[in-house]
Protein backbone atom coordinates (compact mmCIF):
# COMPACT_ATOMS: atom_id res chain seq x y z
CA UNK A 1 0.00 0.00 0.00
CA UNK A 2 1.24 3.47 -0.88
CA UNK A 3 0.89 5.92 2.00
CA UNK A 4 -0.26 9.51 1.55
CA UNK A 5 3.27 10.76 2.17
CA UNK A 6 4.73 8.49 -0.48
CA UNK A 7 2.06 9.53 -2.96
CA UNK A 8 2.81 13.19 -2.25
CA UNK A 9 6.56 12.78 -2.92
CA UNK A 10 5.85 10.79 -6.11
CA UNK A 11 3.61 13.56 -7.52
CA UNK A 12 6.12 16.21 -6.53
CA UNK A 13 8.98 14.32 -8.19
CA UNK A 14 6.92 13.96 -11.36
CA UNK A 15 6.26 17.71 -11.39
CA UNK A 16 10.01 18.45 -11.01
CA UNK A 17 10.87 16.07 -13.83
CA UNK A 18 8.35 17.73 -16.16
CA UNK A 19 9.50 21.20 -15.11
CA UNK A 20 13.10 20.36 -16.05
CA UNK A 21 12.09 18.50 -19.23
CA UNK A 22 13.24 15.14 -17.92
CA UNK A 23 9.88 13.52 -18.57
CA UNK A 24 11.08 11.45 -21.62
CA UNK A 25 13.94 10.06 -19.61
CA UNK A 26 11.68 9.37 -16.64
CA UNK A 27 9.15 7.53 -18.80
CA UNK A 28 11.92 5.48 -20.42
CA UNK A 29 13.33 4.44 -17.07
CA UNK A 30 9.92 3.50 -15.70
CA UNK A 31 8.74 1.53 -18.74
CA UNK A 32 12.03 -0.10 -19.85
CA UNK A 33 11.80 -3.07 -17.46
CA UNK A 34 8.26 -3.81 -18.75
CA UNK A 35 8.88 -3.21 -22.47
CA UNK A 36 12.45 -4.53 -23.02
CA UNK A 37 12.45 -8.06 -24.49
CA UNK A 38 15.28 -10.48 -24.16
CA UNK A 39 17.88 -9.49 -26.78
CA UNK A 40 18.03 -12.11 -29.48
CA UNK A 41 21.29 -13.12 -31.09
CA UNK A 42 21.51 -12.45 -34.85
CA UNK A 43 21.27 -15.28 -37.34
CA UNK A 44 24.37 -17.35 -37.99
CA UNK A 45 24.83 -19.37 -41.17
CA UNK A 46 26.37 -22.82 -41.41
CA UNK A 47 27.08 -24.13 -44.91
CA UNK A 48 27.21 -27.80 -45.84
CA UNK A 49 28.03 -29.53 -49.10
CA UNK A 50 30.56 -27.06 -50.57
CA UNK A 51 34.29 -27.26 -51.13
CA UNK A 52 36.51 -24.64 -49.51
CA UNK A 53 36.61 -22.22 -52.46
CA UNK A 54 32.85 -22.20 -52.99
CA UNK A 55 32.18 -22.02 -49.26
CA UNK A 56 34.48 -19.06 -48.82
CA UNK A 57 32.85 -17.17 -51.68
CA UNK A 58 29.28 -17.87 -50.48
CA UNK A 59 30.22 -16.83 -46.93
CA UNK A 60 31.40 -13.47 -48.30
CA UNK A 61 27.95 -12.91 -49.86
CA UNK A 62 26.15 -13.98 -46.67
CA UNK A 63 28.31 -11.69 -44.56
CA UNK A 64 27.08 -8.78 -46.68
CA UNK A 65 23.49 -9.37 -45.54
CA UNK A 66 22.17 -7.10 -42.77
CA UNK A 67 22.00 -8.69 -39.29
CA UNK A 68 18.64 -10.32 -38.62
CA UNK A 69 17.01 -12.01 -35.64
CA UNK A 70 15.58 -15.56 -35.81
CA UNK A 71 11.96 -14.36 -35.82
CA UNK A 72 12.67 -12.63 -39.16
CA UNK A 73 13.90 -15.80 -40.88
CA UNK A 74 10.81 -16.15 -43.06
CA UNK A 75 11.21 -12.56 -44.24
CA UNK A 76 14.97 -13.00 -44.78
CA UNK A 77 14.83 -16.38 -46.52
CA UNK A 78 14.57 -14.96 -50.10
CA UNK A 79 17.60 -12.75 -49.44
CA UNK A 80 19.54 -15.69 -47.99
CA UNK A 81 18.78 -17.88 -50.97
CA UNK A 82 19.76 -15.09 -53.37
CA UNK A 83 23.06 -14.48 -51.55
CA UNK A 84 23.95 -18.19 -51.74
CA UNK A 85 22.96 -18.38 -55.42
CA UNK A 86 24.92 -15.24 -56.29
CA UNK A 87 27.99 -16.56 -54.51
CA UNK A 88 27.79 -19.80 -56.48
CA UNK A 89 27.07 -18.14 -59.82
CA UNK A 90 30.14 -15.95 -59.43
CA UNK A 91 32.19 -19.15 -59.64
CA UNK A 92 30.17 -20.73 -62.44
CA UNK A 93 27.48 -22.76 -60.60
CA UNK A 94 24.09 -21.70 -61.95
CA UNK A 95 21.87 -24.66 -60.96
CA UNK A 96 22.19 -25.24 -57.21
CA UNK A 97 19.61 -26.68 -54.86
CA UNK A 98 19.26 -25.30 -51.33
CA UNK A 99 17.64 -26.45 -48.09
CA UNK A 100 17.44 -24.26 -44.96
CA UNK A 101 16.89 -25.63 -41.48
CA UNK A 102 17.03 -24.22 -37.96
CA UNK A 103 19.21 -25.86 -35.34
CA UNK A 104 16.78 -26.93 -32.55
CA UNK A 105 19.40 -26.27 -29.86
CA UNK A 106 20.46 -22.89 -31.24
CA UNK A 107 17.56 -21.05 -32.82
CA UNK A 108 19.84 -18.40 -34.32
CA UNK A 109 21.96 -20.99 -36.20
CA UNK A 110 20.72 -21.68 -39.75
CA UNK A 111 22.08 -24.70 -41.60
CA UNK A 112 22.15 -24.30 -45.38
CA UNK A 113 22.62 -27.54 -47.24
CA UNK A 114 23.80 -26.86 -50.78
CA UNK A 115 24.09 -29.10 -53.79
CA UNK A 116 25.97 -26.89 -56.26
CA UNK A 117 25.18 -28.99 -59.33
CA UNK A 118 27.30 -29.05 -62.47
CA UNK A 119 29.25 -25.90 -63.33
CA UNK A 120 29.03 -23.77 -66.44
CA UNK A 121 32.20 -24.00 -68.55
CA UNK A 122 33.68 -21.64 -71.11
CA UNK A 123 32.63 -22.62 -74.59
CA UNK A 124 34.20 -19.73 -76.49
CA UNK A 125 36.57 -16.92 -75.53
CA UNK A 126 36.68 -14.12 -78.05
CA UNK A 127 39.17 -11.31 -77.33
CA UNK A 128 39.69 -8.68 -80.00
CA UNK A 129 42.09 -5.76 -80.13
CA UNK A 130 41.75 -2.88 -82.55
CA UNK A 131 43.87 0.23 -82.79
CA UNK A 132 47.61 0.45 -82.16
CA UNK A 133 47.43 -2.10 -79.32
CA UNK A 134 46.96 -4.96 -81.78
CA UNK A 135 50.65 -4.56 -82.71
CA UNK A 136 51.86 -4.05 -79.11
CA UNK A 137 53.98 -6.91 -77.78
CA UNK A 138 52.87 -6.16 -74.21
CA UNK A 139 49.24 -6.86 -75.13
CA UNK A 140 50.15 -10.01 -77.03
CA UNK A 141 52.03 -11.22 -73.95
CA UNK A 142 49.09 -10.38 -71.69
CA UNK A 143 46.52 -12.20 -73.82
CA UNK A 144 48.80 -15.22 -74.14
CA UNK A 145 49.16 -15.43 -70.35
CA UNK A 146 45.50 -14.94 -69.41
CA UNK A 147 44.41 -17.40 -66.67
CA UNK A 148 41.68 -19.15 -68.65
CA UNK A 149 41.03 -21.32 -71.67
CA UNK A 150 38.07 -22.94 -73.32
CA UNK A 151 36.67 -25.75 -71.15
CA UNK A 152 37.50 -24.02 -67.83
CA UNK A 153 34.78 -23.39 -65.27
CA UNK A 154 33.32 -19.91 -65.61
CA UNK A 155 34.64 -17.50 -62.99
CA UNK A 156 33.17 -13.99 -62.99
CA UNK A 157 36.01 -12.69 -60.80
CA UNK A 158 38.54 -13.79 -63.41
CA UNK A 159 36.51 -12.11 -66.12
CA UNK A 160 36.48 -8.81 -64.20
CA UNK A 161 40.20 -9.02 -63.42
CA UNK A 162 41.01 -9.62 -67.11
CA UNK A 163 39.05 -6.52 -68.09
CA UNK A 164 40.87 -4.51 -65.41
CA UNK A 165 44.28 -5.79 -66.53
CA UNK A 166 43.59 -4.85 -70.13
CA UNK A 167 42.33 -1.38 -69.17
CA UNK A 168 45.25 -0.76 -66.79
CA UNK A 169 47.77 -1.90 -69.39
CA UNK A 170 46.22 0.42 -71.96
CA UNK A 171 46.51 3.44 -69.66
CA UNK A 172 50.05 2.57 -68.54
CA UNK A 173 51.22 2.36 -72.17
CA UNK A 174 49.64 5.55 -73.41
CA UNK A 175 46.36 4.41 -74.96
CA UNK A 176 44.48 7.23 -73.32
CA UNK A 177 41.48 6.97 -75.68
CA UNK A 178 41.05 3.22 -75.15
CA UNK A 179 37.55 1.88 -74.51
CA UNK A 180 35.81 -1.45 -74.20
CA UNK A 181 33.46 -1.39 -77.18
CA UNK A 182 32.12 -4.79 -76.11
CA UNK A 183 32.42 -6.88 -72.98
CA UNK A 184 29.91 -9.58 -72.15
CA UNK A 185 29.37 -13.04 -70.72
CA UNK A 186 26.51 -14.99 -72.27
CA UNK A 187 25.50 -17.88 -70.02
CA UNK A 188 23.38 -20.85 -71.11
CA UNK A 189 22.66 -22.76 -67.88
CA UNK A 190 20.71 -25.55 -69.61
CA UNK A 191 23.72 -26.21 -71.85
CA UNK A 192 26.16 -25.56 -69.00
CA UNK A 193 28.05 -23.25 -71.36
CA UNK A 194 29.20 -19.64 -71.45
CA UNK A 195 30.59 -17.41 -74.20
CA UNK A 196 32.89 -14.47 -73.43
CA UNK A 197 33.37 -11.52 -75.75
CA UNK A 198 35.82 -8.69 -75.03
CA UNK A 199 36.67 -6.05 -77.60
CA UNK A 200 39.19 -3.37 -76.67
CA UNK A 201 39.50 -0.46 -79.07
CA UNK A 202 42.78 1.09 -77.97
CA UNK A 203 42.87 3.97 -80.41
CA UNK A 204 46.20 5.67 -81.10
CA UNK A 205 49.09 5.23 -78.68
CA UNK A 206 50.23 8.57 -77.29
CA UNK A 207 53.87 9.60 -77.22
CA UNK A 208 55.98 11.63 -74.84
CA UNK A 209 55.69 15.33 -75.55
CA UNK A 210 57.83 18.18 -74.30
CA UNK A 211 58.82 18.55 -70.65
CA UNK A 212 57.21 21.43 -68.79
CA UNK A 213 59.14 22.28 -65.67
CA UNK A 214 57.58 23.96 -62.69
CA UNK A 215 59.08 26.99 -61.02
CA UNK A 216 62.86 26.40 -60.89
CA UNK A 217 66.12 27.94 -62.11
CA UNK A 218 67.74 27.01 -65.43
CA UNK A 219 70.60 25.34 -63.51
CA UNK A 220 68.16 23.06 -61.69
CA UNK A 221 66.43 22.22 -64.99
CA UNK A 222 69.80 21.21 -66.48
CA UNK A 223 70.45 18.99 -63.45
CA UNK A 224 67.07 17.27 -63.75
CA UNK A 225 67.50 16.89 -67.51
CA UNK A 226 70.47 14.63 -66.79
CA UNK A 227 68.11 12.22 -65.03
CA UNK A 228 65.20 12.20 -67.50
CA UNK A 229 64.83 8.65 -68.83
CA UNK A 230 62.60 9.26 -71.86
CA UNK A 231 62.81 11.15 -75.14
CA UNK A 232 60.20 13.34 -76.78
CA UNK A 233 58.44 11.43 -79.54
CA UNK A 234 58.96 7.97 -78.04
CA UNK A 235 55.90 5.86 -77.10
CA UNK A 236 54.50 6.71 -73.67
CA UNK A 237 55.21 4.34 -70.76
CA UNK A 238 53.95 5.14 -67.26
CA UNK A 239 56.67 2.94 -65.75
CA UNK A 240 59.29 5.42 -66.95
CA UNK A 241 57.64 8.22 -65.00
CA UNK A 242 57.42 6.00 -61.92
CA UNK A 243 61.12 5.17 -62.17
CA UNK A 244 61.99 8.84 -62.71
CA UNK A 245 60.02 9.74 -59.59
CA UNK A 246 61.93 7.10 -57.64
CA UNK A 247 65.29 8.31 -58.97
CA UNK A 248 64.49 11.89 -57.98
CA UNK A 249 63.65 10.62 -54.50
CA UNK A 250 66.89 8.62 -54.22
CA UNK A 251 68.98 11.76 -54.73
CA UNK A 252 67.78 13.03 -51.35
CA UNK A 253 67.46 16.51 -52.88
CA UNK A 254 63.71 17.05 -52.70
CA UNK A 255 60.87 17.38 -50.19
CA UNK A 256 58.18 17.06 -52.86
CA UNK A 257 58.19 15.60 -56.35
CA UNK A 258 55.42 16.03 -58.91
CA UNK A 259 55.74 14.15 -62.20
CA UNK A 260 52.63 13.56 -64.30
CA UNK A 261 51.33 13.54 -67.88
CA UNK A 262 49.24 16.53 -68.93
CA UNK A 263 46.70 14.51 -70.89
CA UNK A 264 44.29 17.41 -71.40
CA UNK A 265 47.06 19.40 -73.10
CA UNK A 266 48.09 16.71 -75.59
CA UNK A 267 48.57 17.81 -79.20
CA UNK A 268 48.67 15.36 -82.11
CA UNK A 269 48.79 12.49 -79.61
CA UNK A 270 51.91 13.90 -77.91
CA UNK A 271 51.33 14.35 -74.19
CA UNK A 272 53.42 16.95 -72.30
CA UNK A 273 55.08 15.85 -69.05
CA UNK A 274 55.00 18.12 -65.99
CA UNK A 275 58.00 17.99 -63.64
CA UNK A 276 57.93 19.97 -60.44
CA UNK A 277 60.15 19.65 -57.35
CA UNK A 278 60.60 21.30 -54.00
CA UNK A 279 64.29 21.12 -52.90
CA UNK A 280 65.36 20.31 -49.34
CA UNK A 281 66.91 23.61 -48.35
CA UNK A 282 66.92 22.97 -44.60
CA UNK A 283 69.78 21.39 -42.70
CA UNK A 284 69.34 17.78 -41.54
CA UNK A 285 70.64 16.54 -38.23
CA UNK A 286 70.65 12.89 -37.22
CA UNK A 287 71.94 11.16 -34.10
CA UNK A 288 72.42 7.48 -33.37
CA UNK A 289 73.46 5.09 -30.65
CA UNK A 290 74.67 1.56 -31.30
CA UNK A 291 76.71 -1.31 -30.01
CA UNK A 292 78.84 -4.09 -31.43
CA UNK A 293 81.38 -6.35 -29.80
CA UNK A 294 84.03 -5.13 -32.26
CA UNK A 295 83.83 -1.52 -31.13
CA UNK A 296 81.61 -1.60 -28.04
CA UNK A 297 79.06 1.16 -27.54
CA UNK A 298 79.17 3.96 -30.08
CA UNK A 299 77.53 7.30 -30.69
CA UNK A 300 77.14 9.00 -34.05
CA UNK A 301 76.09 12.43 -35.24
CA UNK A 302 75.39 13.43 -38.84
CA UNK A 303 74.82 16.89 -40.24
CA UNK A 304 73.78 17.13 -43.89
CA UNK A 305 72.67 19.75 -46.34
CA UNK A 306 71.28 17.79 -49.32
CA UNK A 307 70.62 20.85 -51.47
CA UNK A 308 73.55 23.23 -51.10
CA UNK A 309 72.90 25.09 -54.34
CA UNK A 310 70.81 24.98 -57.52
CA UNK A 311 73.43 22.80 -59.27
CA UNK A 312 72.78 19.91 -56.91
CA UNK A 313 75.90 20.21 -54.74
CA UNK A 314 75.54 18.69 -51.27
CA UNK A 315 77.44 18.51 -48.00
CA UNK A 316 77.54 15.76 -45.40
CA UNK A 317 79.43 15.53 -42.12
CA UNK A 318 79.68 12.49 -39.87
CA UNK A 319 81.07 12.15 -36.36
CA UNK A 320 81.42 8.73 -34.71
CA UNK A 321 82.94 7.79 -31.42
CA UNK A 322 83.43 4.39 -29.78
CA UNK A 323 85.82 2.92 -27.25
CA UNK A 324 88.34 2.11 -30.02
CA UNK A 325 87.72 4.75 -32.71
CA UNK A 326 86.98 8.44 -33.02
CA UNK A 327 86.18 9.53 -36.54
CA UNK A 328 85.20 12.80 -38.20
CA UNK A 329 84.48 12.91 -41.93
CA UNK A 330 83.30 15.72 -44.21
CA UNK A 331 82.18 15.20 -47.79
CA UNK A 332 81.29 17.65 -50.55
CA UNK A 333 79.50 16.13 -53.58
CA UNK A 334 79.39 17.65 -57.07
CA UNK A 335 77.27 16.05 -59.82
CA UNK A 336 79.14 15.28 -63.06
CA UNK A 337 76.04 14.28 -65.02
CA UNK A 338 73.21 12.21 -63.57
CA UNK A 339 73.72 12.84 -59.82
CA UNK A 340 72.81 9.21 -59.04
CA UNK A 341 75.32 7.82 -61.51
CA UNK A 342 78.24 10.22 -61.94
CA UNK A 343 79.69 12.64 -59.44
CA UNK A 344 82.80 13.90 -57.70
CA UNK A 345 83.35 13.90 -53.96
CA UNK A 346 85.87 15.95 -52.01
CA UNK A 347 86.53 14.35 -48.64
CA UNK A 348 88.45 15.24 -45.53
CA UNK A 349 88.72 13.44 -42.24
CA UNK A 350 90.34 12.73 -38.93
CA UNK A 351 90.55 9.30 -37.30
CA UNK A 352 91.94 8.31 -33.93
CA UNK A 353 92.43 4.62 -33.10
CA UNK A 354 93.18 3.15 -29.66
CA UNK A 355 93.08 -0.63 -30.04
CA UNK A 356 95.27 -3.31 -28.49
CA UNK A 357 98.83 -2.45 -29.61
CA UNK A 358 97.80 0.32 -32.03
CA UNK A 359 97.76 4.00 -31.17
CA UNK A 360 97.18 6.12 -34.25
CA UNK A 361 96.03 9.55 -35.40
CA UNK A 362 95.25 9.94 -39.08
CA UNK A 363 94.49 13.05 -41.14
CA UNK A 364 93.33 12.55 -44.72
CA UNK A 365 92.01 14.39 -47.76
CA UNK A 366 90.87 12.90 -51.04
CA UNK A 367 89.09 13.49 -54.32
CA UNK A 368 86.93 10.77 -55.92
CA UNK A 369 85.35 10.37 -59.34
CA UNK A 370 82.39 7.99 -59.09
CA UNK A 371 80.67 6.21 -61.95
CA UNK A 372 77.79 3.96 -60.92
CA UNK A 373 76.12 1.50 -63.26
CA UNK A 374 72.98 -0.42 -62.24
CA UNK A 375 73.34 -4.19 -62.75
CA UNK A 376 77.07 -3.71 -63.33
CA UNK A 377 80.24 -2.52 -61.57
CA UNK A 378 80.52 0.81 -59.79
CA UNK A 379 83.89 2.51 -60.22
CA UNK A 380 85.69 4.90 -57.87
CA UNK A 381 88.89 6.50 -59.11
CA UNK A 382 90.54 8.46 -56.30
CA UNK A 383 93.60 10.30 -55.09
CA UNK A 384 94.17 10.43 -51.34
CA UNK A 385 96.69 12.24 -49.15
CA UNK A 386 97.28 10.89 -45.62
CA UNK A 387 99.37 11.91 -42.68
CA UNK A 388 99.49 9.41 -39.83
CA UNK A 389 101.23 9.68 -36.48
CA UNK A 390 101.33 6.29 -34.74
CA UNK A 391 102.71 3.79 -32.28
CA UNK A 392 102.43 0.14 -33.37
CA UNK A 393 103.68 -2.41 -30.88
CA UNK A 394 106.91 -0.81 -29.56
CA UNK A 395 107.66 1.25 -32.66
CA UNK A 396 106.53 4.78 -33.26
CA UNK A 397 106.63 6.85 -36.40
CA UNK A 398 104.88 9.18 -38.77
CA UNK A 399 104.01 8.77 -42.40
CA UNK A 400 103.01 10.99 -45.33
CA UNK A 401 101.44 9.11 -48.23
CA UNK A 402 100.10 10.25 -51.61
CA UNK A 403 97.89 7.40 -52.82
CA UNK A 404 96.17 7.14 -56.19
CA UNK A 405 93.86 4.18 -56.56
CA UNK A 406 90.75 2.62 -58.02
CA UNK A 407 87.93 0.58 -56.49
CA UNK A 408 85.21 -1.54 -58.10
CA UNK A 409 82.04 -2.60 -56.35
CA UNK A 410 79.05 -4.67 -57.42
CA UNK A 411 75.95 -5.66 -55.47
CA UNK A 412 73.08 -7.79 -56.70
CA UNK A 413 70.23 -8.80 -54.42
CA UNK A 414 66.92 -10.54 -55.08
CA UNK A 415 63.73 -11.00 -53.09
CA UNK A 416 62.36 -9.37 -49.95
CA UNK A 417 64.27 -6.10 -49.66
CA UNK A 418 67.78 -4.74 -49.54
CA UNK A 419 68.02 -5.12 -45.78
CA UNK A 420 67.12 -8.82 -45.81
CA UNK A 421 67.57 -10.24 -49.33
CA UNK A 422 66.66 -13.79 -50.25
CA UNK A 423 69.68 -14.25 -52.52
CA UNK A 424 72.46 -12.23 -54.05
CA UNK A 425 76.13 -11.43 -54.12
CA UNK A 426 78.50 -8.59 -53.30
CA UNK A 427 81.98 -8.06 -54.72
CA UNK A 428 84.54 -5.41 -53.71
CA UNK A 429 87.96 -4.81 -55.26
CA UNK A 430 90.49 -2.09 -54.48
CA UNK A 431 94.00 -1.22 -55.63
CA UNK A 432 96.15 1.49 -54.01
CA UNK A 433 99.61 2.70 -55.00
CA UNK A 434 102.26 4.77 -53.30
CA UNK A 435 105.76 5.75 -54.38
CA UNK A 436 108.60 7.82 -53.03
CA UNK A 437 109.05 9.15 -56.58
CA UNK A 438 105.98 11.41 -56.16
CA UNK A 439 106.58 12.41 -52.55
CA UNK A 440 105.32 9.53 -50.39
CA UNK A 441 107.44 8.32 -47.48
CA UNK A 442 106.93 4.66 -48.55
CA UNK A 443 106.45 2.81 -51.83
CA UNK A 444 103.91 0.01 -51.96
CA UNK A 445 101.16 -1.65 -53.97
CA UNK A 446 98.13 -2.80 -52.03
CA UNK A 447 95.44 -5.11 -53.42
CA UNK A 448 92.32 -6.15 -51.55
CA UNK A 449 89.16 -7.98 -52.50
CA UNK A 450 86.10 -9.52 -50.87
CA UNK A 451 83.13 -11.53 -52.14
CA UNK A 452 79.98 -12.67 -50.37
CA UNK A 453 77.23 -14.95 -51.65
CA UNK A 454 73.79 -15.64 -50.26
CA UNK A 455 71.21 -18.20 -51.32
CA UNK A 456 67.96 -19.45 -49.77
CA UNK A 457 66.51 -22.91 -50.32
CA UNK A 458 62.87 -23.83 -49.62
CA UNK A 459 62.35 -20.39 -47.98
CA UNK A 460 63.82 -21.52 -44.64
CA UNK A 461 67.37 -22.70 -45.37
CA UNK A 462 69.84 -19.88 -45.88
CA UNK A 463 73.53 -20.24 -46.83
CA UNK A 464 76.09 -17.42 -46.68
CA UNK A 465 79.63 -17.73 -48.02
CA UNK A 466 82.41 -15.19 -47.76
CA UNK A 467 86.03 -14.93 -48.92
CA UNK A 468 88.45 -12.05 -48.40
CA UNK A 469 92.00 -11.61 -49.65
CA UNK A 470 94.57 -8.87 -49.28
CA UNK A 471 98.21 -8.43 -50.23
CA UNK A 472 100.77 -5.62 -50.01
CA UNK A 473 103.97 -5.48 -52.01
CA UNK A 474 106.36 -3.55 -49.78
CA UNK A 475 109.97 -3.84 -48.66
CA UNK A 476 109.05 -4.15 -44.97
CA UNK A 477 105.73 -4.05 -43.17
CA UNK A 478 107.35 -1.83 -40.52
CA UNK A 479 107.56 0.96 -43.11
CA UNK A 480 103.77 1.07 -43.38
CA UNK A 481 101.49 3.02 -41.03
CA UNK A 482 98.93 0.84 -39.15
CA UNK A 483 96.03 2.01 -41.34
CA UNK A 484 97.64 0.32 -44.37
CA UNK A 485 98.67 -2.98 -42.69
CA UNK A 486 96.35 -5.99 -42.40
CA UNK A 487 94.74 -7.20 -39.19
CA UNK A 488 91.79 -9.55 -38.87
CA UNK A 489 89.44 -11.08 -36.32
CA UNK A 490 86.04 -9.94 -35.04
CA UNK A 491 82.36 -9.82 -35.98
CA UNK A 492 82.92 -9.34 -39.71
CA UNK A 493 85.91 -11.65 -40.21
CA UNK A 494 86.83 -14.49 -37.83
CA UNK A 495 84.42 -14.86 -34.95
CA UNK A 496 85.70 -16.20 -31.64
CA UNK A 497 88.55 -13.67 -31.77
CA UNK A 498 88.60 -10.05 -30.71
CA UNK A 499 88.43 -7.23 -33.25
CA UNK A 500 91.65 -7.10 -35.34
CA UNK A 501 93.48 -9.28 -32.81
CA UNK A 502 94.97 -11.65 -35.41
CA UNK A 503 98.35 -10.58 -36.81
CA UNK A 504 102.01 -11.47 -36.54
CA UNK A 505 103.58 -10.52 -33.20
CA UNK A 506 106.99 -9.17 -32.20
CA UNK A 507 109.33 -10.56 -29.57
CA UNK A 508 107.26 -8.85 -26.87
CA UNK A 509 104.11 -10.62 -28.08
CA UNK A 510 102.61 -7.41 -29.47
CA UNK A 511 100.67 -7.17 -32.73
CA UNK A 512 102.62 -5.76 -35.66
CA UNK A 513 100.20 -6.01 -38.58
CA UNK A 514 100.78 -8.01 -41.76
CA UNK A 515 101.44 -7.87 -45.50
CA UNK A 516 98.89 -10.55 -46.34
CA UNK A 517 95.43 -11.50 -45.14
CA UNK A 518 93.03 -14.32 -46.04
CA UNK A 519 89.60 -15.03 -44.53
CA UNK A 520 86.92 -17.54 -45.50
CA UNK A 521 83.55 -18.24 -43.90
CA UNK A 522 80.49 -20.43 -44.35
CA UNK A 523 77.24 -19.91 -42.44
CA UNK A 524 73.90 -21.71 -42.36
CA UNK A 525 70.64 -20.15 -41.10
CA UNK A 526 67.35 -21.91 -40.40
CA UNK A 527 64.16 -19.86 -40.03
CA UNK A 528 62.28 -21.65 -37.24
CA UNK A 529 59.72 -18.85 -36.76
CA UNK A 530 58.94 -15.96 -39.07
CA UNK A 531 61.64 -13.27 -38.66
CA UNK A 532 63.74 -15.54 -36.39
CA UNK A 533 66.65 -17.73 -37.51
CA UNK A 534 69.10 -20.08 -35.87
CA UNK A 535 72.66 -19.94 -37.23
CA UNK A 536 75.78 -22.05 -37.23
CA UNK A 537 79.08 -21.01 -38.81
CA UNK A 538 82.75 -21.78 -39.39
CA UNK A 539 85.31 -19.01 -40.01
CA UNK A 540 88.96 -19.47 -40.91
CA UNK A 541 91.79 -17.15 -41.85
CA UNK A 542 95.05 -15.46 -41.05
CA UNK A 543 96.99 -12.21 -41.24
CA UNK A 544 100.60 -13.04 -41.99
CA UNK A 545 103.83 -11.93 -43.60
CA UNK A 546 104.76 -15.29 -45.14
CA UNK A 547 101.82 -17.72 -44.70
CA UNK A 548 103.94 -19.83 -42.35
CA UNK A 549 101.69 -18.94 -39.41
CA UNK A 550 98.91 -21.42 -38.59
CA UNK A 551 95.41 -20.38 -39.61
CA UNK A 552 92.90 -19.40 -36.98
CA UNK A 553 89.57 -21.23 -36.80
CA UNK A 554 86.39 -19.93 -35.20
CA UNK A 555 83.05 -21.74 -34.99
CA UNK A 556 79.81 -21.27 -33.16
CA UNK A 557 76.08 -20.83 -32.96
CA UNK A 558 73.90 -17.77 -33.25
CA UNK A 559 70.44 -16.32 -33.55
CA UNK A 560 69.11 -13.75 -36.01
CA UNK A 561 66.14 -11.43 -35.55
CA UNK A 562 64.99 -9.67 -38.72
CA UNK A 563 63.91 -6.11 -37.88
CA UNK A 564 62.77 -3.25 -40.16
CA UNK A 565 66.28 -1.77 -39.96
CA UNK A 566 68.09 -5.03 -40.72
CA UNK A 567 68.93 -8.29 -38.93
CA UNK A 568 70.17 -8.23 -35.36
CA UNK A 569 72.84 -10.91 -34.90
CA UNK A 570 73.94 -12.56 -31.68
CA UNK A 571 76.69 -15.21 -31.91
CA UNK A 572 78.47 -17.45 -29.42
CA UNK A 573 81.81 -18.32 -31.02
CA UNK A 574 84.73 -20.49 -29.94
CA UNK A 575 88.36 -19.84 -30.92
CA UNK A 576 89.08 -23.43 -31.87
CA UNK A 577 92.75 -22.82 -32.65
CA UNK A 578 93.58 -21.39 -29.22
CA UNK A 579 94.57 -23.40 -26.11
CA UNK A 580 91.52 -24.05 -23.94
CA UNK A 581 89.18 -23.02 -26.80
CA UNK A 582 88.11 -19.66 -25.34
CA UNK A 583 84.79 -18.19 -26.41
CA UNK A 584 83.37 -14.79 -27.17
CA UNK A 585 79.89 -13.34 -27.65
CA UNK A 586 79.52 -11.27 -30.82
CA UNK A 587 76.68 -8.82 -31.34
CA UNK A 588 76.19 -6.87 -34.54
CA UNK A 589 73.51 -5.51 -36.81
CA UNK A 590 73.12 -4.98 -40.53
CA UNK A 591 72.28 -6.73 -43.79
CA UNK A 592 74.09 -9.91 -44.84
CA UNK A 593 74.95 -8.37 -48.22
Amino acid sequence: MITNDLFYFFIKGLFVAVHFRWLPLLLLLTTLPLAMPLWAKPLQYHLKGLDSELEKNVEAYLDALPPAEPDRLRMMEPNIRKAVSDGLMALGYYSPSLALSINPEKENRITIEVTPGNPVTLRTINIQLTGDAQHDKAFKKLIKSLPWQEGDVLNHNTYESVKSEMTDLALSRGYFDAKMSEHSIKVYPAQRAADIDIHLDSGVRYRFGDIRYGSMTPATQRLLNQMVNFKTGKPYKAIKLSKLNRDFSLTGYFNQIDIRPLRDQAVNHHVPIHIGVSPKTAHELETGVGFSTDEGPRVSLSWNKPWFNEKGHSISNDFKISQVNTELTSRYTIPAGNPLREYYTLEGGYQQTRLDDTDSELLSGSVHRWVKRPESWDRDVFFRVEYEDYIQADKSGSSLLLIPGVAFNRREVKGRDGLDPKSGQVHNLKMELSSTSWGSDTSFIKLWGRSKWLTTLADKHRFIGRIEQGAIQVESVNKLPPSIRFFTGGDQSIRGYSYESISPKDTNNKLTGAKYMTVTSIEYNYEFVEKWRLATFLDAGTATNDYKDPWKLGAGLGIRWVTPVGPLKLDLAWAISEPGTPWLIHFSMGPDL
